[in-house]
C-alpha cells in the first residue's frame, strides 16, 4: 500500500512539474519549448488544452514582457548610473536637444561644478566645456563619432567657479547612444585627462632648449680619464644626429607647399629656401639664392621701407613681432599676394640663425577687408536718419540704436541702448514681436512681422513691420512705423465695404463710361435698369445696343455735354423704352470720371427709381385737370343760371 501511494505521489509530481514547465513555457514564447510540449502524452495535451484561455494567456504574456522590459531599462539604467559614478574618467551625458542629463563627480572635479539647471551644449558655453565645435556636434547628431584634439579649458571662461588662469588640458570623445529604433537617444561625452601629460612635455622641451642653448665648458667636456673610444662613439653619434636632423629640415624645406620656409643668417645671406618661392615671387628659387637681393625686389614698393625696418629691429631684439605682413608682386603675372611672416631667431654654433615661414593670407585678408567694408556699411545704415536699424546680441541686451530707430520708434537712444528689449518694450509676447525675435536667435534666418504694439503708453503705441536678420552672435532689426498705411488701409477697406454696399443697393443704378462710352461697370441695379436686351453682362457695349435709338441719342448729348464741360448734368428718363407703359422712370445724375491725371476719362452714372414719385405726379395732373374741367363746367352752368334770372323782371 505504501509503495502504490509513493508511486501515485511521484506520478501527480511528475505532472505537477510538466505542467508547470508547460506554463513557463509558453509565457516566455519560447518555441522550442512549445515543440517539445508537443511530445507530451495526448491525454495530459487534452487535459491542458481543456483548461486553456487564450485571451488570458495572452494579457498575461503581454503583462510579462512589459514587466521584463521596464525590469530590465530599470537595471540598464542602474548599471549605467554606477558606471558613470564609479568612473575615474568625465562623463558627461546630454539629451538630443543639448539638455543637460547627468555628469559624475570626475566631469565635476575636472571641468568644475555646474548649477543647476546646468549649460544646454547647444550654447557657446556648453560647447566650449565640451571642447567641441558645430559641425561637430552635428556630425555627432548624424550618428557619427568625434574626437577632438587636445584642448586647455578654465571654467572661470565661462563663468564658472575655479581659480583663475589654472587651465587643465584634456582630449574629448563623443559618441551618439541610440535607442532600439536607431535613432539618437542622447549624447555621451567623455573626457581625458592630458595636463601632466602636456606639462611633462613642455618641460623636457623646455629642459631639450636649454641642453643645447647651454656653452660649451670644462664641465661638459668629458672627463680626463675617459675611455677615447667612448668619446669618438659619442662624437659619431652626435655627428649621426646632426646629420639626420639637417636631412630631415631639408626634407621639410625641399617638400614645403603653398607655404615658403627660408633661413637667413646673421648677415642676411640665405642659408635655405623651399621651391614654393615661385609661385609667390615668380623668380626661381636658385636665381633668388644666388642673388639675395631678388628676394626683397618683388615686394611691394609701399611695404618694402616696413620690411627693412622690421628686419633691422628684429637683428637687434632677436624676435620677430606680431602681425608681421607685407605685399609681394608675381614677376610675370603682376599677381598681388599678402603674405604673413611667423619667424624664430635661434643660435647655432655660435651665430644667430633666422628662421621663416611665409604663409599666404591673400584669401582671409581678402575677406578680411570684405567683412570691414560690410562693417563700414552696416555703421552707415545704422547711424542713418532714414532707416530704423537697431542690434542687439543673443542675450536680448541692445547695442545699437540709430536716428532712424528713434524716428520710427519715438524711444531715445538714451532709453533703448544697454537695457534688454523686454525692458524697453513689455508686452512684447502679448504683441506677438517675441516669439519673432526668439525665432531669427534659434533658427538663425531671417523673419518678418507686422503687428500692433500697445503697453499702455500712447507715446510708443502703433503698427510697427520688423524685418530680423541674423548679425555675428545677435540680430539686426531694421523696424518701421507702418501706422500711417495701416489707417490709410483700414480707411480704405471701410470706403470699399461702404462703396460695396451702395453697389448692391437694388434701388441704385450705377454705370461706369470709359471715353468712348463703353461699359465698363455696371450694378445689378442697373442691369435692371438696361432691360433684357443688356444681356447676362453690359460690360464693353454702348446705349446704341441697348436702347432704342431716341433715348440711346438723348443719353449719347448728356454724355458728351459732360465730358466735353466736365460738370455733371441731371435728366429723368423712362427706361429701357420710353414709350411702353411698363417702363420704370429713372432720376440720373451723370458725373465726370476723372483719370489719374486729372484729366475726364469717362462717365459716372448714379441713377435711382422714381416712377412711383412719376406716376404719382401724373395722377395729381390727372385730377387737377378733372377738377379743373369740373370747376369750369359749374362755373359756366352758374353763368347760364345767372343770364335767366337776369331776363325774369324784378
Amino acid at each position: 500500500m505504501t509503495a502504490r501511494t509513493s508511486s501515485i505521489d511521484r506520478t501527480l509530481f511528475v505532472v505537477y512539474v510538466l505542467a508547470l514547465a508547460a506554463v513557463g513555457i509558453a509565457a516566455r514564447g519560447d518555441r522550442r519549448g512549445a515543440g517539445r510540449l508537443a511530445l507530451m502524452p495526448i491525454g495530459f495535451a487534452a487535459m491542458l488544452a481543456r483548461s486553456r484561455d487564450p485571451k488570458r494567456e495572452a494579457d498575461e504574456q503581454t503583462a510579462f514582457e512589459e514587466a521584463e522590459r521596464t525590469r530590465a531599462e530599470r537595471r540598464a539604467g542602474v548599471t549605467l548610473d554606477g558606471f558613470a559614478d564609479a568612473s575615474p574618467v568625465s562623463i558627461e551625458l546630454f539629451a538630443p536637444d543639448g539638455k543637460p542629463l547627468r555628469s559624475n563627480k570626475a566631469a565635476e572635479r575636472l571641468l568644475g561644478k555646474v548649477p543647476p539647471p546646468g549649460i544646454p551644449l547647444f550654447e557657446e558655453r556648453g560647447l566650449k566645456r565640451a571642447g567641441l565645435l558645430e559641425p561637430q556636434l552635428r556630425r555627432v547628431l548624424a550618428g557619427t563619432r568625434v574626437e577632438t584634439p587636445p584642448t586647455w579649458y578654465d571654467p572661470t571662461e565661462i563663468g564658472l567657479a575655479g581659480i583663475p588662469g589654472r587651465k587643465v588640458c584634456f582630449r574629448a570623445t563623443v559618441f551618439p547612444m541610440f535607442d532600439d529604433e536607431g535613432k539618437v537617444a542622447s549624447i555621451a561625452v567623455m573626457h581625458e585627462d592630458l595636463t601632466e601629460l602636456k606639462r611633462l612635455e613642455q618641460e623636457l622641451k623646455d629642459s631639450a632648449g636649454r641642453f643645447a642653448a647651454a656653452p660649451s665648458s670644462d664641465e661638459t667636456a668629458p672627463p680626463a680619464g675617459a675611455d677615447a673610444r667612448d668619446i669618438e662613439f659619442q662624437r659619431r653619434k652626435l655627428e649621426a644626429a646632426l646629420r639626420e636632423s639637417e636631412e630631415r629640415y631639408r626634407s621639410l624645406v625641399e617638400s614645403a607647399r603653398g607655404y615658403v620656409i627660408m633661413r637667413f643668417s646673421e648677415d642676411g645671406h640665405i642659408l635655405a629656401m623651399s621651391p614654393a618661392i615661385e609661385e609667390f615671387w615668380g623668380i626661381k628659387r636658385d636665381t633668388i639664392v644666388i642673388d639675395n637681393p631678388a628676394f626683397f625686389s618683388r615686394i611691394h614698393p609701399e611695404d618694402i621701407e616696413r620690411v627693412r625696418t622690421t628686419e633691422t629691429q628684429v637683428r637687434k631684439t632677436g624676435s620677430y613681432p606680431d602681425g608681421y605682413q607685407f605685399r609681394v608682386i608675381h614677376m610675370t603675372t603682376n599677381a598681388v599676394r599678402w603674405l604673413e611672416v611667423r619667424g624664430s631667431v635661434s643660435a647655432y654654433a655660435g651665430r644667430r640663425i633666422f628662421d621663416l615661414l611665409l604663409l599666404d593670407i591673400t584669401e582671409s585678408r581678402k575677406t578680411e577687408d570684405a567683412l570691414r567694408e560690410r562693417d563700414r556699411n552696416l555703421a552707415a545704415i545704422i547711424t542713418s536718419a532714414g532707416d530704423g536699424v537697431f542690434t542687439m546680441d543673443k542675450e536680448w541686451v541692445v547695442h545699437d540704436w540709430g536716428p532712424g530707430a528713434e524716428k520710427e520708434t519715438r524711444m531715445t537712444t538714451a532709453e533703448a541702448l544697454g537695457k534688454r528689449l523686454w525692458e524697453v518694450y513689455p508686452d512684447l509676447e502679448k504683441s506677438g514681436f517675441g516669439p519673432v525675435y526668439r525665432k531669427a536667435l534659434l533658427e538663425r534666418a531671417p523673419q518678418y512681422y507686422e503687428g500692433f504694439y500697445q503697453d499702455g503708453r500712447e507715446k510708443y503705441a502703433g503698427w510697427f513691420a520688423i524685418c530680423v536678420y541674423p548679425y555675428g552672435t545677435g540680430v539686426l532689426v531694421m523696424i518701421r512705423n507702418v501706422s500711417q498705411r495701416r489707417r490709410a488701409e483700414l480707411a480704405w477697406r471701410e470706403a470699399d465695404a461702404k462703396l460695396k454696399a451702395l453697389l448692391e443697393q437694388p434701388g441704385v443704378a450705377i454705370t461706369l463710361k470709359d471715353h468712348n462710352l463703353h461699359y465698363v461697370m455696371a450694378n445689378p441695379g442697373a442691369m435692371k435698369m438696361m432691360g433684357p436686351n443688356a444681356g447676362d453682362s453690359a460690360i464693353g457695349k454702348t446705349d446704341p445696343e441697348i436702347y432704342n435709338s431716341k433715348i440711346s441719342a438723348l443719353i449719347a448729348s448728356h454724355d458728351r455735354q459732360v465730358m466735353e464741360r466736365g460738370q455733371p448734368v441731371e435728366m429723368e428718363i423712362a427706361l429701357p423704352d420710353g414709350t411702353s407703359a411698363s417702363a420704370a422712370w429713372y432720376h440720373m445724375s451723370k458725373q465726370p470720371w476723372l483719370g489719374p491725371g486729372g484729366t475726364v476719362a469717362g462717365v459716372l452714372d448714379i441713377a435711382y427709381d422714381i416712377t412711383s414719385r412719376v406716376r404719382a405726379q401724373q395722377e395729381l395732373l390727372r385730377r387737377r385737370d378733372y377738377l379743373e374741367k369740373l370747376i369750369g363746367e359749374q362755373t359756366q352752368s352758374l353763368r347760364k343760371a345767372q343770364d335767366e334770372l337776369a331776363r325774369w323782371p324784378r
